[in-house]
């Protein structure tokens, strides 16, 4: 159990995308490769932006509040169990995830929602991030 959220740090630092991955489709063929970092990176700029927005905002502090109520939760949990450090590590990962259901629960994962919808919407395919 004492390994649980050193292992959740380690996927949520890992799980963090830089670009996207196309698929190459009939859209990245006609366009090019250079065309296509184009789009991606106007893509960026407008997930940017969003994160910015009022919305944007609101969904990262949806999400904040979760993780401040669970790291709480677990560090009660983890004062009857003996490992405080571990239960609010533990509990503020399950709050963040609680907090942001239904929407995105970092800048990365809202980026990464916003240029997957971006792209899709001028034709490409997005197959993964790396």
């Amino acid at each position: 159990m004492k390994l649980i959220p050193p292992i959740v740090l380690i996927l949520t630092l890992t799980s963090c995308a830089s670009k996207p991955v196309l698929y190459p489709n009939a859209k990245l063929k006609k366009v090019g490769k250079e065309a296509s970092k184009r789009d991606i990176e106007r893509c960026q700029d407008e997930a940017d932006e969003f994160l910015e927005s009022p919305r944007g905002k609101q969904i990262l502090k949806s999400a904040g509040k979760g993780a401040i109520a669970g790291s709480a939760i677990g560090a009660v949990t983890g004062l009857l169990s003996g490992d405080i450090i571990g239960g609010a590590l533990f509990g503020g990962a399950v709050g963040g995830t609680a907090g942001g259901v239904g929407e995105a629960l970092s800048p990365d994962e809202i980026e990464r929602r916003y240029v997957n919808r971006c792209l899709h919407n001028k034709g490409y395919e997005v197959i993964g991030w790396e």
